[in-house]
């Protein structure tokens, strides 16, 4: 039986006429090549007509033999097999005549106008034609769709009116009826639309996680699951021995799926069966795109799909975060609501409202609240200001506010430091890689204290502060004693460090990390 294709042309329906005859695919030289012979070869692969029959190698050139050649169609065949042409058999002529077939299925999707080539405005090619596609009824399947179409990963938000520009062309109201598995919007249902109120300010924009981007698959929706990151056209798990909240902090805010809610451990979600990323993220959890964090090498890499990392992601509205400070309890105020993220201003920012957003944060009690205008402009919508909370509240949304005011001044920004904050340094050792290690705790720096404290501790001092893995480790007194406070820790294998107290005498103890 004689294999028929359409090549490089971005779906089934369009690209270069490749023919498969003896055991080996083939191209059709088109040196006579019309639209007649085009419509048999679209309605043999039920892609309907045919709109163009490019030549010249319009679709690049092949690489396998020329099969045939001076294909003459009456364009009422059944297929290609049937029309009058030169014996099938291969030739020697050079590929820059291959033939080409654009049918009137063919729909292939770009993003246009956005930040990167896996965001912006969504239209897809009809025959020879782009038109742009109303939002009425586009939704996070449909876009997953093109994401895939279009090897960007997985679908991250479908915003609405516009979102990156108004089109100029052709405006289609065809709705697409996808499950979110198909490999292309061929493969989707397709309905003539007849919405009268749909115009350029409706045109359907998409945003994806993009090349080398996150996903998580086989959770309880498409904000949980096991982690995996799209390198090439291929998906790879991550490793959970050095995946931390961090970590998970970022996949969440670049899936837009709110902030993290946990992140279990042993894979959770099941075992993955692609490659082991054998690389670990750095984040230190304020970055949005998981490719912006740091990516180190494991020297000796003994990871295995039994420690697949897995996130659990809030994917609600009212989460919080802290931003631009020095760890997850610290910084300036921010609201996950209506699909992203926007800041909350108040002129009478008090202890008792940060005490509730440190709460709400598993971050201890705030111990500082304070506007965060010093610390520059900040951008984004404002969701809520005037706070008022008693203190003792479980939640920022239990307690008396105004939403939605979007149109206040970035003087009112606001910011907490909780209790739970903890910063590291490494201090009198010449160079901010190398010292005594020295932890900011609730508004004091102290030295640590761990009778356990070895080389794999010190892996997780050094990778927190980004000084690479620990090649050695000093003495108890070798860097002099410390001034503050100790503080007994214990560094947990994760890479996580827990504070049991902190209001020893450092003469108490005579051993410093």
């Amino acid at each position: 039986m004689v294999k028929l294709r359409l090549a490089n042309g971005g779906s089934r329906c369009a690209g270069r006429v490749e023919i498969h005859y003896r055991g080996q695919w083939g191209t059709v030289s088109g040196s006579y090549w019309d639209l007649q012979d085009a419509a048999v070869v679209c309605r043999e692969l039920g892609c309907g007509t045919a709109v163009s029959a490019p030549r010249w190698a319009h679709f690049g050139e092949g690489s396998g033999p020329i099969v045939t050649l001076s294909v003459k169609c009456s364009g009422t065949e059944a297929a290609l097999r049937d029309c009058e042409s030169a014996q099938w058999d291969h030739y020697s002529y050079p590929h820059s005549y291959d033939a080409g077939a654009i049918c009137s299925d063919h729909r292939y999707p770009r993003l246009t106008s956005g930040d990167s080539p896996c965001s912006g405005r969504l239209e897809i090619q009809y025959g020879e034609n782009w038109g742009t596609v109303c939002d009425l009824d586009w939704d996070l399947k449909d876009a997953n769709v093109v994401c895939r179409q279009l090897q960007c990963g997985v679908a991250v938000s479908v915003p609405r009116y516009a979102h990156f520009g108004e089109g100029t062309g052709l405006l289609r109201t065809d709705i697409f009826e996808c499950t979110g598995n198909e490999s292309s919007l061929l493969d989707c249902r397709l309905f003539q639309g007849t919405q009268q109120e749909c115009s350029h300010r409706n045109d359907a924009s998409v945003i994806c996680s993009g090349k080398y981007g996150p996903r998580l698959v086989d959770g309880m929706n498409r904000c949980s699951g096991r982690v995996e990151v799209l390198h090439g056209d291929q998906w790879w798990t991550l490793c959970d021995l050095y995946f931390d909240v961090e970590d998970a902090n970022v996949v969440c805010e670049h899936l837009q799926c709110g902030a993290v809610n946990s992140i279990p451990r042993g894979a959770h979600f099941g075992k993955g069966t692609g490659p082991v990323w054998k690389e670990n993220y750095r984040c230190r959890g304020n970055e949005t795109r998981l490719w912006d964090c740091p990516v180190s090498s494991w020297e000796q890499f003994s990871c295995s799909h039994e420690n697949d990392a897995s996130v659990i992601c809030t994917d609600e509205n009212w989460s919080l975060r802290l931003t631009n400070g020095a760890s997850h309890c610290d910084g300036r105020v921010e609201i996950y609501y209506t699909g992203s993220w926007g800041r909350l201003q108040d002129r009478h920012w008090t202890l008792n409202d940060a005490n509730v957003v440190c709460t709400q944060l598993g971050c201890g009690e705030a111990t500082a609240s304070y506007n965060y205008s010093k610390d520059g402009k900040s951008e984004g919508p404002v969701w809520v200001n005037d706070v008022q909370c008693e203190g003792n509240e479980l939640q920022l949304q239990n307690c008396s506010l105004f939403t939605l005011n979007s149109s206040l001044t970035d003087s009112m920004d606001v910011g907490v430091l909780c209790a739970e904050h903890a910063q590291l340094r490494l201090s009198d050792g010449g160079s901010p890689c190398t010292g005594r290690v020295e932890i900011y705790y609730n508004g004091t720096w102290g030295s640590v204290c761990d009778d356990s404290w070895d080389l794999a501790d010190a892996d997780v001092v050094c990778k927190q502060l980004g000084c690479g893995k620990a090649l050695d480790m000093a003495l108890p007194t070798s860097c002099g004693p410390g001034s503050g406070p100790v503080c007994v820790v214990h560094v947990a294998s994760q890479g996580r460090y827990y504070i049991e107290r902190h209001a020893m005498d450092s003469t108490e103890s005579g051993h410093s990390a």
